[in-house]
């Protein structure tokens, strides 16, 4: 398709954005420019813009939240401050990613802030399509445990509030779920899904195939567990994974539609306790 196009790398934590993002970048798709440095517990890099992360962490400062936050994010509370914050994000955006036709544009923070950055996305002139990188939520757990010294419910908790608001609020756009380990599994075969269902045409040479090769190396998943998780967590994650083998449906919406309004009414409820 003619025109700019953003992949957005829709995901939770943890959940293998990272890797999603940076095989995309590698097959093309224009980076930031002020990217994130590597760190010890991602040495392959986070590939997002560390500018985009901190006008995010204000935005959600700016409505009484954080990136560990797991009840709703209210909007209202930052509607004066609103215009001034797409002015901002609309500068850093092409400042980012200059005239790139085709951009991943990657933050966790995002699933909460989705319908803020579409805004500003199709202002710019972009057409917005999401990519959402799935991983079992007792994996994402350990590795939020391990990294942030977070307790296993907290972690299950934002997982939960992540990949709800970030299926409610992508509805309307052109998407692919994925399970993380077939994206690692068989990354080519993804990629000719996200290709035909999105759209958008990758470098497939074989000198960007052997990158991202090299990229997607072993030691990339280093929490593996089976370990049980609350019903309503693993009835979302499996919703989730028949829409990454089927395809959207109404019936899956209107299920996660009842998980999601279920934790919603139990975040009000416990509307005072820690975050």
């Amino acid at each position: 398709m003619s025109g700019k196009t953003a992949l957005v790398v829709l995901g939770m934590h943890r959940s293998g954005t990272s890797s999603v993002a940076g095989a995309l970048a590698l097959l093309g798709a224009g980076a930031p420019q002020t990217l994130m440095r590597p760190a010890e517990d991602n040495p392959k890099g986070f590939w997002e813009s560390e500018v985009l992360a901190e006008l995010n962490d204000r935005l959600l400062a700016a409505g009484g939240s954080t990136w560990h936050d797991w009840r709703r994010f209210d909007g209202a509370a930052v509607a004066e401050a609103l215009p001034a914050f797409r002015a901002e994000a609309a500068d850093k955006l092409a400042s980012e990613f200059g005239e790139a036709e085709l951009i991943v544009l990657k933050d966790p923070r995002i699933c909460r802030l989705f319908n803020f950055w579409r805004g500003v996305l199709e202002d710019g002139g972009y057409r917005v399509v999401v990519v959402s990188p799935l991983r079992p939520p007792a994996e994402v757990a350990a590795s939020l445990m391990a990294r942030n010294a977070m307790s296993r419910s907290h972690a299950l908790r934002l997982w939960l509030r992540h990949v709800s608001d970030a299926e409610r609020a992508s509805r309307s756009q052109p998407r692919r779920f994925l399970a993380w380990s077939d994206f690692i599994a068989d990354w080519r075969g993804q990629v000719d899904r996200m290709s035909r269902d999105l759209e958008v045409v990758f470098d497939r040479s074989s000198e960007a195939e052997a990158r991202v090769d090299d990229f997607l190396s072993a030691g990339l998943k280093r929490q593996n567990t089976d370990e049980h998780v609350p019903d309503a967590i693993r009835r979302t994650h499996q919703l989730l994974l028949l829409m990454a083998r089927d395809g959207d449906h109404p019936d899956l919406r209107r299920d996660l539609d009842g998980v999601r309004q279920a934790f919603d009414q139990a975040c009000d409820l416990f509307a005072d306790a820690p975050r």
